[in-house]
């Protein structure tokens, strides 16, 4: 079965390299995220591995980083049935921490990863802000949301953890499955409020929670809350 994926703004769709709908100024220049641990009414649900590059058993890397068509759909082994639809975003803590030249696709992407230490960028958007009283030779500024674990102890950056950061960082979203069509990843509950503050946006999010910036973001992505940026669409 395959499942489409959608990037939207309320009820607009995204692309990259376009303006976010009410807030013309920011672009989506790069949006990847994992997806991991599928559930169907409790029990495990399998992702094909054969032939898809961006799949694991257990994971699959989604979106775009604006220089290619990106990855919009997961192909699961079997049909889903109605009822609960669960998945966590983000790596599983026995992947998360491997070495990304001997890790297979697509845990072996590097802009996708920070250090053995901390593992793999679970969620990256990037975004830049384009000021009309800018000249065309000046530089746009950039912004970034990039979720991952924190808190990771060892010995070195170099070193991966044996035990599970103080922040894992891996929002679980449960969903009733009806039979819909595509499931929508919805910015706008995550994004709209924070972009609006200037103050807020001076500063970039890389999952410190003790940061202004991150102490926004991180519930609505779903971080020790409920969060509403996942829906279906018949």
């Amino acid at each position: 079965m395959t499942l489409p994926i959608k990037l939207m703004w309320g009820e607009q769709e995204l692309n990259c390299n376009q303006a976010l709908p009410e807030l013309p100024q920011w672009r989506l220049e790069n949006i990847q995220f994992y997806l991991s641990q599928f559930k169907n009414n409790g029990r495990p649900i399998y992702l094909v591995q054969d032939g898809h590059l961006t799949q694991q058993k257990n994971l699959a890397l989604l979106g775009s980083d604006c220089r290619s068509d990106g990855q919009w759909q997961i192909v699961f082994e079997h049909t889903l049935e109605p009822g609960e639809f669960s998945f966590n975003l983000g790596v599983p803590f026995k992947q998360n921490h491997q070495a990304p030249l001997k890790s297979q696709s697509p845990l072996n992407q590097s802009d996708m990863f920070w250090t053995w230490q901390m593992g793999h960028k679970f969620f990256r958007l990037d975004l830049t802000k384009h000021e009309s009283k800018k000249r065309e030779t000046e530089p746009q500024t950039g912004w970034q949301f990039h979720l991952g674990s924190t808190g990771c102890k060892s010995a070195s950056v170099m070193r991966a953890p044996t035990k599970e950061c103080d922040h894992p960082n891996r929002p679980k979203f449960t969903l009733t499955y009806q039979g819909d069509n595509s499931l929508v990843l919805d910015l706008a509950p995550l994004l709209s409020e924070t972009l609006n503050n200037q103050k807020i946006t001076q500063d970039s999010c890389m999952s410190d929670p003790h940061t202004l910036i991150c102490r926004e973001l991180l519930p609505r992505i779903g971080i020790n809350s409920s969060s509403e940026i996942w829906r279906w669409q018949s």
